[in-house]
């Protein structure tokens, strides 16, 4: 189906919508057409491609939503999941216990398209492939005999979502994204390490002809083999530096989750309560934006139409703001943020991060360990996850070195930390002018996907629980 055949369609599902005198509805399109291949150890482990679209409809009757979609192109089966998901509110709406309001929006009418060089739609399977094999080629010639398994993949997405309401929005918006990896695990004796690179923009198959394997695959195996000889880190309180890919790590899990309005009303977030009030140091300002060109986790329009941008979270140490949708804006009075996006068409719009980060100041990363006796500096941030009610954190990082009287002293291995986000935050005492927006991945959320990216710059802690060697 050509965008010209959903966007009619729509507009009859809009159309019966207003008839019907619903308070508000809205349907939305989405396509997507994605490929996607892995290499392990020099074999082809996983190859996939594939396409799917569908309509979603939503509907507020009575203060009550109700949602139904459908995989079927044919028009009379979209105006009978608006049918459905009007029973379906009415249904709602005779338990309700609080009506749902609506903030208000412009009704936007635009139409934005994907920048890119080579759509990766169209190269073919065979070119991936000898990309993705000729990374994992590298890798192994420079680590030899010590390799213990070697993993590279890549995938790309064209995806459309055109979204029609009842409120005269109208809009299409169209992504390109692709996405390159490679992990090593080396061994020595009986010590096993491991070390993962990866590299994700907006943007076509140039990413890749543009990325020498020295910069992705060869840099992995290079701090996999480094990592053989670090000792464990040390296991207790220190003074830590967080490298910017820790800060991107840090401030999506322990405080981008936080903010997402959708956790404050429903009790699941420590912000609660806490707008306007300090909850971490001067040093630290904290900002979800959406507008920077092709990064990950951009997009000019989320899911229910309404315009994204940059919103201040913490500014100053002070909480600021939210991430809001239309109906959580509404709830607490302030004005929308761009901030609802849905997973494909069988997904309702939630409350979700962008781009988020901490903001650079003006140190230097020598400037901020000149001070520190004995401490640790944590790099390549791997993985973590909160606990949003409790505003407690874990975070593993793939790398550390000790800090020891003002220098970066010796490579440390295994190292995680732990916290709380307020405690956290509150023991900031400085950060860099050097910035990285290098963490793009996927967000899950209510059992939805979101392409999301975070970085910052390096931030200094004054103590920090560091899980290591004891």
């Amino acid at each position: 189906m050509t965008e010209a055949g959903p966007r009619r369609q729509l507009a009859g599902v809009r159309d019966e919508a207003l008839r019907l005198k619903v308070e508000f509805a809205e349907a939305r399109y989405a396509a997507i057409q994605h490929s996607a291949l892995m290499l392990q150890d020099g074999r082809a482990d996983r190859v996939g491609a594939g396409e799917r679209a569908g309509m979603g409809v939503r509907v507020l009757v009575d203060g009550a939503w109700g949602f139904a979609s459908t995989e079927s192109p044919e028009p009379e089966d979209w105006l009978s999941c608006l049918s459905d998901a009007v029973a379906m509110a009415k249904v709602s709406a005779s338990r309700l216990e609080e009506p749902v309001v609506l903030a208000q929006a412009p009704p936007v009418v635009d139409e934005v398209r994907a920048e890119f060089e080579i759509d990766p739609t169209g190269v073919p399977l065979e070119r991936k492939l000898d990309a993705v094999r000729g990374y994992e080629e590298a890798s192994a010639r420079r680590a030899r005999e010590a390799i213990a398994n070697l993993m590279t993949g890549y995938s790309d997405s064209h995806q459309t979502e055109v979204v029609c309401n009842t409120r005269g929005a109208f809009l299409s918006s169209e992504s390109v994204r692709t996405i390159v990896w490679h992990a090593i695990t080396v061994q020595d004796g009986s010590v096993r390490q491991r070390a993962r690179e990866l590299r994700a923009r907006q943007g076509g198959f140039e990413l890749v002809e543009e990325m020498p394997a020295e910069e992705l695959s060869v840099k992995a195996a290079d701090r996999a083999l480094s990592l053989l000889s670090a000792q464990p880190a040390p296991a207790g309180k220190l003074p830590a530096v967080f490298h910017p890919s820790i800060a991107g790590l840090l401030v999506h899990e322990a405080l981008g989750h936080n903010a997402e309005a959708d956790h404050v009303l429903t009790g699941q977030s420590t912000l609660a309560g806490k707008l306007g009030v300090r909850i971490g140091a001067e040093c630290i300002t904290v900002v979800d934006d959406a507008t920077i060109p092709a990064s990950w986790g951009s997009h000019r329009y989320d899911s229910e139409g309404v315009l994204a941008g940059r919103q201040v979270l913490v500014e100053n140490g002070v909480l600021r703001g939210f991430m809001h949708s239309l109906e959580t804006a509404g709830k607490m009075g302030v004005e929308p943020t761009g901030s609802a996006r849905a997973d494909g068409f069988a997904n309702r719009p939630i409350v979700r991060m962008s781009n988020t980060m901490i903001l650079p100041g003006e140190m230097s990363l020598e400037e901020l360990i000149a001070d520190i006796d004995l401490g640790i500096l944590l790099q390549a941030g791997q993985w973590g996850y909160v606990w949003c009610e409790k505003g407690q954190y874990t975070c593993h990082a793939g790398e550390g070195h000790m800090i020891r009287n003002g220098q970066i002293a010796e490579q440390v291995r295994d190292v995680s930390i732990s916290g709380m986000m307020l405690e956290t935050l509150a023991n900031a005492l400085a950060v860099s002018r050097d910035f990285e927006m290098e963490m793009p991945g996927s967000c899950g959320k209510n059992g939805q996907s979101m392409s999301v990216n975070g970085g910052g710059p390096y931030v200094k802690v004054r103590e920090i629980v560091v899980g290591g060697q004891a």
